[in-house]
C-alpha cells in the first residue's frame, strides 16, 4: 500500500539529481575522463541523463554526458598497429637545442607534401578499422560516425611512428557516492547503464532530460 504518491517521489529525486549536476565542476570531470581513459575530450560535454543506483552495497550517482573524443592512432613503417598514445608520450624534437643547418628546402613544400603522405595513409585505412582497434581497446563499440582529423609523423623510442587521430563520439558515466567523492568513470557503448563490476541490481529513479 503506498504512503506517498510515486509522482512526488519522482520530483523530489530530480530536483535532488538536478541540484547535484548543477554543483559539479565540469572541467574536473573532463580531466578525471581524460586521466582515467587516455582520451582527449575535443567537445563539451553535453549532460545526457542521471539515476541512482547500487554501487557495491552503498547508494551511488550516476551522471550521464556524451562528447567527442580524439583517438591517435599509431603505426610504424611496417604498418602495424603500435597502440594509442597521447602528446606527453612524444619525444618533442621542436623543444630541443640544436645548432644551425643552412635551409636547403623550403620547409613549406616539405609540410605539404607530408600532409599528402599523411592523407593517403588515412585514405587506405578503413574506418571499420578503427572501429575494432577501438572496440579492442576498450572492449565496446564506436558511437556514430568516425571521422580522420589529422596526422603527423612523430618520434617515439626513438622510432618513426605515424599518428593518425580520429574523432570518435563515446557515451559515459560519471559515478559520485553520498560524500560526492568520485568513484569511476565508465565508457559506453550506448546510452544504456553499463553492467560493471561493484554492481549490484540498478534502481533507476528519474532520466533527466538532455
Amino acid at each position: 500500500m503506498p504512503i506517498v504518491e510515486p509522482e512526488t517521489i519522482k520530483a523530489g529525486e530530480k530536483e535532488l539529481l538536478s541540484s547535484i549536476l548543477a554543483s559539479f565542476d565540469e572541467y574536473q570531470i573532463e580531466k578525471l575522463f581524460q586521466e582515467t581513459h587516455s582520451l582527449i575530450l575535443k567537445e563539451k560535454m553535453q549532460f545526457k541523463r542521471g539515476k541512482a543506483l547500487v554501487f557495491n552495497n552503498q547508494i551511488a550517482y550516476q551522471f550521464d554526458y556524451c562528447s567527442v573524443a580524439a583517438f591517435p592512432v599509431l603505426m610504424n613503417e611496417m604498418g602495424n598497429f603500435m597502440g594509442f598514445a597521447n602528446p606527453n608520450d612524444f619525444h618533442n624534437l621542436d623543444a630541443e637545442e640544436t645548432e644551425p643547418y643552412d635551409t636547403i628546402l623550403d620547409p613549406g613544400i616539405i609540410n605539404v607534401r607530408k600532409a599528402e603522405f599523411i592523407d593517403s595513409l588515412s585514405a587506405s585505412i578503413d574506418v571499420e578499422t578503427i572501429t575494432e582497434l577501438f572496440k579492442k581497446i576498450y572492449k565496446l563499440k564506436t558511437i556514430g560516425k568516425v571521422i580522420y582529423s589529422l596526422g603527423d609523423i612523430r618520434v617515439l623510442s626513438g622510432h618513426v611512428i605515424y599518428q593518425l587521430v580520429y574523432d570518435i563520439e563515446v557515451f559515459f558515466s560519471i559515478l559520485i557516492d553520498r560524500e560526492g567523492n568520485y568513484i569511476s568513470s565508465l565508457i559506453k557503448d550506448n546510452g544504456s547503464t553499463i553492467a560493471a563490476k561493484g554492481y549490484s541490481e540498478k534502481t533507476e529513479i528519474q532520466q533527466l532530460e538532455a
